[in-house]
């Protein structure tokens, strides 16, 4: 009988770890949304289900409500290994219901994104600790995974429709964006089909 509160004290302790381990999402991201293993060419956009994946240098347009963002990616590059990805991109976000993507009420920001090579996995999914893979647009949170990729939402978030839209565009220049473009239809701006 002497085990016994010992096994307790250790099922106890070991859920409690797990549970600071899933609950510390800013250091460690879980995911099995790998990124296209193909060379993303500056035409080359692959439509998903659940997100998009686009060349350097092309504008993603994103739509929530009113407000409108535009997305960049500017670098991509490998770290050490083959399964460090690194990104580098610029956001552009504009609330006033305009779309108008040049005023000077935008906010804009440049960052990094990276992913390091997943050391070891939790029940089946790689756990990569110190990432960085929330794209910010203003308010509006994409999630990345590697070179160009951007989902709607994160793995372990519920699927369903948080009301964001993507677009991708041939404009490479934020001075080109026209969030009213004709090819851009009506209010459905969602280019993105699912498969």
């Amino acid at each position: 009988m002497a085990g016994t509160p010992r096994i307790i004290l250790i099922n106890t302790i070991i859920i409690y770890l797990i549970t600071i381990l899933l609950t510390a999402c800013v250091d460690v991201a879980f995911s099995n949304q790998e990124d296209d293993s193909e060379t993303v060419g500056p035409y080359y956009v692959h439509i998903a289900p659940n997100g998009i994946i686009m060349p350097i240098g092309r504008v993603l347009l994103v739509r929530r409500n009113s407000a409108y963002c535009a997305v960049k990616f500017t670098k991509f590059w490998a770290g050490k290994t083959d399964g460090d990805h690194y990104a580098r991109y610029e956001s552009y976000y504009q609330d006033d219901g305009t779309g108008n993507l040049s005023n000077r009420n935008i906010i804009s920001k440049k960052a990094e994104l990276y992913s390091p090579k997943a050391r070891w996995s939790l029940f089946g999914h790689p756990v990569t600790f110190g990432a960085k893979k929330e794209i910010e647009c203003g308010p509006i949170k994409l999630w990345w995974t590697g070179k160009g990729s951007v989902y709607f939402y994160k793995r372990y978030q519920t699927e369903g429709d948080y009301g964001i839209e993507l677009a991708p565009a041939l404009w490479t220049d934020i001075s080109e964006v026209n969030v009213f473009d004709k090819q851009i239809k009506g209010t459905d701006m969602t280019i993105v089909d699912r498969e």
